[in-house]
């Protein structure tokens, strides 16, 4: 059975950052150190055969393992007769019958084998699972954080990082990226500490499903009473239902004790329900008791951009009702709180420049030349070019308004309109130092849609202004050049 969130899709407007380095961060860690696990587990096996531990310790390991998980003849059998290596790997990852054989007399009597299988110990505890894996039984700080850092293969690493990123985009978003992580990393302490718990068993326990069980949970105390869409899979079954997210709590819940009481296979429930169980709790009561916030216009499905929408909207509304003695101090105020907004500087532009007002014409062209190069942006500039040709619009002859213009069309290729803040530039006194070096590139441009009066017109301008340059030696270059 999955029933998964699928309510939110993905906006990379918002990335999901800290979703997206835990994944990076488990795959690196499986593929780099756990990649070395295969050349440990050899060395472990060699210091074990090669101190003779497995004719010292074969017949009392197989006796305890019948013992304790009541094998048949027949199974006995079958691990009396497995291959050397192969056992031998058994028994030291065997932590409990470590722990029973240690506390025997025969072993704490013989120096000769303790050594030997200190060794062997010593080089099994090297690999990753024993390492930083958790052991209810053996409790340590390194596990309890380590063990959710781990994975046994590459289908366990698959599956939890596709969880986590369908369960963890949603969530980083709503709750803030640092909240997140911490409740994450906590949900993932929790799910071990129910496992030590509940079941102080001797096995080494690896994978982020704790954590990413945790991340259901605090999608379901997130979200609440809201009805939202889940993804289902049940046997033949698939598609999609909605319904309010805390009624799914008990069927993700139930799953999870069902496996505790009665699943027969290597699956960490009690990690899973701790997990699930920490990550609900969490969210929901400090939610509800105010230490949590939460992005509820994002949970709503609310656009981001809907405040500016609904100002903008009445912002046309005083400019088709012509009321441009509201609009314009209301543009210029629109301005500060949302800079950098094309619509915006589209809709103000023609309001500044029809009322002369040189406050809001200065604080539209500031933005505007300030807008990173993007087609988008082109069709305002060749407005702003068509009005440069205009004498009437003196606020737009000012000079750094015609260099910057100019500049913005050198850099668009638009070297037509490019001319008309070029000659209102070339009567400018005193004439800015970057004319000559701005000419010089017109020209190239205008060269290459074959405009040979255009370049003309920049040669004669550059022979007369700066006959001592260096931009006029090479535009007289260039000429020739377009002259064969």
């Amino acid at each position: 059975m999955i029933i998964l969130p699928a309510d939110q899709p993905l906006d990379w407007r918002r990335p999901p950052v800290i979703t997206l380095l835990l994944i990076l961060l488990n795959t690196l860690i499986y593929i780099v150190y756990q990649g070395g696990d295969q050349a440990r587990i050899e060395e472990a096996q060699q210091l074990y055969l090669g101190g003779g531990l497995l004719n010292r310790e074969r017949a009392l390991f197989v006796d305890h393992l019948a013992e304790r998980e009541k094998f048949d003849a027949e199974q006995r059998h079958a691990i009396d007769a497995m291959r050397r290596q192969d056992l031998a790997t058994i028994i030291l990852r065997d932590l409990e019958f470590e722990d029973w054989l240690h506390r025997s007399p025969a072993y704490q009597a013989d120096p000769a084998w303790q050594q030997a299988r200190q060794k062997a110990e010593a080089a099994r505890d090297r690999i990753s699972a024993q390492r930083f894996g958790f052991i209810p039984n053996k409790f340590s700080v390194q596990g309890l954080f380590g063990a959710m850092f781990l994975h046994g293969s590459f289908d366990h690493l698959l599956g939890n990082m596709i969880f986590l990123f369908i369960c963890g985009f949603a969530l980083e978003a709503a709750l803030g990226r640092w909240v997140y992580l911490g409740l994450y990393l906590a949900s993932g302490l929790a799910s071990h500490l129910l496992w030590w718990a509940l079941d102080p068993v001797w096995v080494a326990g690896i994978g982020a499903s704790g954590a990413v069980s945790g991340l259901m949970g605090m999608t379901i105390g997130v979200y609440g009473l809201r009805k939202i869409r889940f993804f289902y899979w049940l046997g033949p079954l698939i598609g999609y239902f909605k319904a309010p997210a805390l009624w799914i709590f008990p069927a993700w819940l139930g799953k999870e004790l069902y496996g505790v009481l009665l699943a027969e296979d290597h699956v960490n429930y009690y990690a899973h329900l701790g997990g699930l169980a920490f990550g609900f709790l969490a969210t929901w009561l400090l939610h509800r008791a105010g230490f949590l916030k939460v992005d509820e216009a994002y949970l709503s499905k609310e656009d981001p951009d809907a405040p500016f929408k609904r100002e903008l909207a009445a912002l046309d509304q005083l400019i088709g009702r012509f009321a441009l003695d509201q609009a314009a101090p209301r543009g210029l105020e629109m301005l500060q709180r949302y800079p950098d907004r094309l619509a915006l500087l589209e809709r103000l532009y023609p309001l500044a420049k029809s009322r002369q007002d040189k406050p809001l014409l200065a604080a539209v062209l500031k933005q505007l030349f300030a807008l990173p190069e993007q087609a988008a942006a082109l069709p305002l500039l060749h407005k702003l070019a068509d009005d440069v040709a205009d004498p009437q619009q003196r606020l737009l002859q000012h000079p750094a308004v015609l260099l910057h213009l100019l500049q913005r069309l050198i850099k668009a290729g638009d070297s037509t309109r490019a001319l008309a803040p070029w000659r209102r530039l070339c009567q400018v006194t005193p004439v800015p130092p970057q004319l000559p070096g701005l000419t010089l590139q017109l020209a190239k441009q205008l060269g290459q849609r074959q405009d040979l009066r255009g370049v003309g017109e920049l040669g004669q301008y550059l022979r007369r202004a700066f006959p001592e340059a260096e931009q006029t030696r090479q535009l007289a270059l260039y000429q020739q050049h377009l002259a064969r």
